[in-house]
């Protein structure tokens, strides 16, 4: 009678179990047969240009594909990536720049400019994507200099890598690869006038986080008196 009524419970758990299992499959929903979309098949910056070894063929349930989604990397073959893939990340037209644009004025928005800097920090300072103030120094040589921020926070776009400073910036405080800036128009022609006048430097923008409590009351005027 145990052995019996052992039977019965195991056959009874088996049941009851493929009734859940029954049960979760019916409010499963449907998501679709799987759609083969394109994918970035590595890390990828803003910037690349996009051939057939830096992309994938992935399968992706249909309901589950993006909008605008490529389904072969012939699409995307030659076009400028507009913005930052992650390896694996499904990559939409969105996130392609416009076609026949170079690899700089495919990132370059509506209303602003990229402006060429002749002569930048020394290599492996700045990148793409930090933030630098350019600063130019007037009458350097006439003994009465002075300074002035001409294009304060502004993005750097793009290094010239391995490209060779302007030839005239040996006087001057930067000797490194050119860089590239995005500026508006404004901005843009005040760079242009104190490149031609003045020798420019920049200075990066780091972490804009106001001073904590702690910093203020280690500094001289924080201190107590008497």
């Amino acid at each position: 009678m145990w052995f019996g009524c052992a039977a019965v419970a195991a056959v009874a758990a088996v049941l009851a179990l493929r009734a859940h299992v029954a049960s979760l499959e019916a409010t499963r929903p449907d998501v679709g047969p799987p759609t083969a979309v394109v994918a970035a098949a590595a890390d990828l910056t803003r910037g690349s240009i996009l051939d057939a070894g830096s992309l994938s063929i992935v399968n992706v349930p249909s309901t589950l594909v993006p909008p605008g989604s490529l389904t072969s990397p012939e699409e995307a073959s030659g076009r400028v990536l507009a913005a930052d893939l992650a390896e694996g990340e499904i990559l939409t037209q969105t996130r392609l720049s416009g076609a026949g644009s170079g690899p700089v004025a495919a990132l370059v928005p509506a209303g602003l400019r990229a402006f060429v800097l002749p002569a930048g920090p020394p290599a492996g300072t700045v990148r793409s994507g930090d933030e630098i103030d350019v600063l130019a120094t007037y009458g350097a040589n006439a003994g009465r200099p002075y300074t002035e921020t001409v294009a304060p926070g502004i993005e750097v776009l793009d290094v010239v890598d391995g490209g060779p400073p302007a030839a005239g910036a040996s006087g001057g405080t930067m000797t490194g690869p050119p860089i590239v800036v995005l500026a508006d128009p404004f901005t843009v022609e005040r760079l242009a006038r104190a490149a031609s006048l003045a020798l420019l430097s920049i200075a990066i923008v780091g972490d804009e986080a106001p001073l904590t409590d702690a910093y203020a009351e280690t500094s001289p005027s924080a201190e107590p008196s008497g």
